[in-house]
């Protein structure tokens, strides 16, 4: 099997995994052990992490700062993808890992919004007084989707591009951990996160290399 056929149904299987698994959520072990008696699935697993970890405020403000580097990210590659479509004066020219990255974009967005409406469970601490959806974790998702896929395109190329994209992976690295230890969120929405972000990612790789003699380096 080739690379990219490999890393295609990686992604499928990586999808289909945070399906079940987000809809067992919702049918194994749910406990009113959340804020205001809200239901949490996993609940004897989650509550048990969560009174370990506890909530860390110098990691919750940590990751609030660093998930900023991601929407950075989001903005260059989209002022860089509109600046080759109106130099280019068609969307065919514009590099194809841009595009790519364009649907990935607006599928976090589409994401993001579907579970701020489809709640599967709130946060485990409140936030103003008041229950916020919590899964899956938006930081975690985010930091992996972008930061990875960033690391696909600016891999393999100029010095500076490549230390970019190695830093793009310190910054998942911290997102991840940090958003862990600072208990804002349930131990199981980190791995929804994990889990749809690592989906989102595979797919994006195995659409670059499935292209790869079409794609023209910047």
């Amino acid at each position: 099997m080739s690379k990219k056929l490999k890393r295609l149904r990686n992604a499928i299987g990586l999808f289909l995994l945070f399906v079940i698994y987000t809809i067992s959520l919702k049918v194994i072990d749910v406990q009113k052990v959340g804020p205001k008696q809200s239901e949490v699935g996993f609940a004897t697993i989650n509550k048990y992490f969560l009174n370990i970890i506890g909530t860390n405020l110098f990691w919750y403000r940590v990751t609030e700062i660093i998930g900023i580097f991601p929407l950075l990210v989001v903005s260059c590659f989209a002022i860089y993808g509109f600046w080759q479509l109106i130099t280019r004066k068609k969307m065919s020219l514009v590099d194809q890992e841009i595009l790519y990255l364009g649907f990935v974009y607006a599928g976090i967005a589409a994401v993001y919004i579907f579970f701020e409406h489809v709640v599967i469970n709130y946060r485990p601490i409140l936030v103003e007084g008041q229950l916020e959806p919590s899964y899956p974790s938006s930081h975690t998702f985010l930091a992996i989707t972008v930061l990875l896929t960033a690391f696909c395109v600016l891999k393999d190329q100029s010095r500076i591009k490549e230390i970019v994209s190695y830093l793009c992976l310190i910054g998942l690295f911290f997102l991840v951990i940090g958003r862990l230890l600072s208990g804002v969120h349930w131990i199981t929405d980190i791995f929804g996160g994990i889990l749809l972000g690592l989906s989102v990612a595979s797919c994006y790789a195995g659409m670059l290399e499935r292209n790869i003699d079409k794609i023209k380096k910047p």
